[in-house]
């Protein structure tokens, strides 16, 4: 008999999921909820709907008590469908593990932890820290997808059963055939939500450093979420045609000709568990030009398949940036073509599902 899975997602990780639950369909019966917020910002992709799921719309913002009965509805079916593994992909606070830990045995939960602290920028950051203690604290069972998460984890929090595996490639659909890679410019990347560690400023001021033949050799895209963009726009009026700046939400069907027609995504964060655009990066086949900390440099080798530099240290940054512009018809093909075997050995969706399956097998 095939185990059964009762599955939740937050549409804000349905990237997450998509690529491996519909795969899992094959071996367990699963019961697959996304919990989507009440102002419908984030939509569900169409391949999702596909995969027989419950899309559960929250009727009020997630902070209000009365979503306390959404989430005691979603934990009556799931009790009444009596699943041997509860995988949770979401981070509701403050009040859906409580919830779920009443009607639910906690034994059987697995939680998705893509952060273990909660970093600078993030909104309600204290409260959401004493959140993430009380759920380590009190389950089990988790998915990390670090090796260095998982160590700042055991470091923190003894005793658990731990799967480790990398997110898997996000994957928005073919590019289009007119999105080309451009071949009189190094297209630069930025991509995802703005927050104040993933240090957009440095880039901005790396790329303020460049001359300007350099600067009409290349440019640079910013796109996605920027609640606050006036600390930005300077630099980036300063920079004038060689930047453009998207602060808003990128839909998601504009995704594949944005990666295919783009050399490198740049990631100057300070710090990081895990990043999202980075698998979308390595999905399209681009290069990463990203910070030496663990979040990345356990994905990336400098000079082979991407490169690395000091954190927040700007002049490091805009040498390399001079490198890559100067260099692109030297070493560009080199370094994508080393990138695809990475891929292929490290992030194959075969070897995910093993891991997945291995360690389903210890709940």
């Amino acid at each position: 008999m095939r185990k059964k899975i009762a599955w939740i997602t937050a549409d804000y990780f349905i990237d997450v999921d998509l690529p491996i639950v519909p795969l899992l369909m094959d071996d367990y019966e699963i019961e697959w909820y996304v919990l989507q917020g009440n102002d419908g910002k984030i939509t569900i992709p169409q391949a999702a709907h596909n995969c027989a799921m419950h899309i559960c719309k929250m009727p009020y913002r997630r902070r209000n008590p009365r979503c306390i009965g959404f989430y005691a509805d979603i934990a009556r079916r799931i009790k009444a469908f009596s699943p041997d593994i509860i995988y949770i992909d979401a981070m509701e606070m403050p009040y859906m593990y409580p919830v779920l830990d009443f009607y639910l045995p906690r034994r059987k939960m697995v939680h998705a932890a893509h952060n273990v602290v909660s970093y600078p920028g993030w909104p309600n950051r204290r409260m959401m820290q004493l959140y993430l203690k009380y759920v380590f604290a009190f389950h089990r069972n988790m998915h990390i997808f670090s090796q260095h998460t998982r160590r700042q984890f055991e470091a923190m929090y003894g005793g658990k059963n731990i799967l480790t595996t990398p997110l898997s490639l996000k994957d928005y659909g073919k590019p289009s055939p007119e999105a080309q890679l451009p071949t009189d410019k190094v297209q630069l990347l930025f991509f995802g939500n703005v927050k104040q560690n993933k240090r957009l400023d440095i880039l901005l001021k790396a790329y303020a450093r460049l001359s300007d033949d350099l600067r009409a050799r290349s440019h640079l895209s910013v796109l996605g979420s920027c609640e606050d963009k006036h600390l930005y726009e300077d630099d980036i009026k300063q920079l004038g045609n060689s930047v453009t700046f998207n602060p808003q939400r990128i839909p998601d069907e504009d995704i594949p000709d944005i990666f295919a027609t783009h050399h490198y995504l740049v990631l100057p964060y300070e710090n990081v568990a895990q990043s999202g655009p980075h698998m979308v990066a390595y999905n399209y086949g681009m290069p990463v030009i990203a910070t030496d900390i663990e979040g990345f440099s356990e994905h990336v080798t400098d000079g082979v398949d991407g490169y690395l530099f000091a954190v927040n240290d700007v002049d490091a940054l805009a040498h390399l940036l001079e490198r890559v512009i100067k260099n692109k018809d030297v070493e560009y093909d080199a370094l994508r073509d080393n990138l695809h075997r990475t891929i292929k050995t490290r992030y194959a969706q075969d070897v995910l599902l093993s891991e997945y399956q291995r360690f389903f097998e210890t709940i």
